[in-house]
């Protein structure tokens, strides 16, 4: 039987921290599956979910991975994964929408939000964030994937989130992703 596991690591951003990672998993067997990674600002994150090889535990991946990437001074943290949350499945059939928020940046536009969505429901998929423009007048940019659950309306959060906007004092889009067959 298959076993997994989620590695995190972060750092100060420099050339090699992928090639290092995924060159220490390879060395112990580990197969990489599932990635997300992403610079912010000087410092560099990456998650892997990992299929681990037979005789290796989760918890001794964070102990032998070190050797191959000790010189980048990464913080590695290793979870293992129930096998059932490892199984790929097929999402088509769960509506995906996009939301976008847009404007002067202030504490709080991410808790509102992540609050309205949960009241309703919405899974959060991908989040990604950004703070751009001049330090004076700091504009926030969000950017969300969400999924319903199967056969809910979407029109409710619609509303809850267009009733945010005024509120948190920025433009927010909410809508649908169009499904492409291939």
């Amino acid at each position: 039987m298959n076993h997994f596991a989620i590695v995190t690591a972060f750092g100060q951003d420099r050339p090699g921290i992928v090639a290092a990672l995924a060159e220490g998993l390879f060395q112990l067997g580990c197969n990489i599956e599932d990635t997300s990674s992403v610079r912010l600002r000087g410092e560099f994150t990456m998650m892997l979910l990992v299929r681990l090889p037979k005789g290796l535990a989760a918890d001794q991946l964070a102990d032998r991975l070190p050797p191959h990437i000790s010189p980048l001074d990464l913080t590695v943290l290793c979870r293992e994964v129930p096998a059932q949350a490892a199984v790929r499945t097929s999402d088509t059939a769960t509506p995906t929408y996009m939301l976008s928020v847009y404007g002067a940046d202030h504490p709080g536009i991410v808790a509102k939000v992540a609050r309205t969505l949960s009241d309703h429901h919405g899974n959060i998929a991908v989040m990604n964030t950004r703070v751009i423009g001049a330090a004076d007048k700091p504009v926030y940019v969000m950017i969300l994937e969400i999924k319903l659950p199967d056969g809910a309306p979407s029109d409710p959060l619609k509303l809850a989130l267009d009733q945010l906007k005024p509120t948190l004092g920025v433009d927010l889009t909410f809508r649908k992703i169009e499904s492409v067959n291939l």
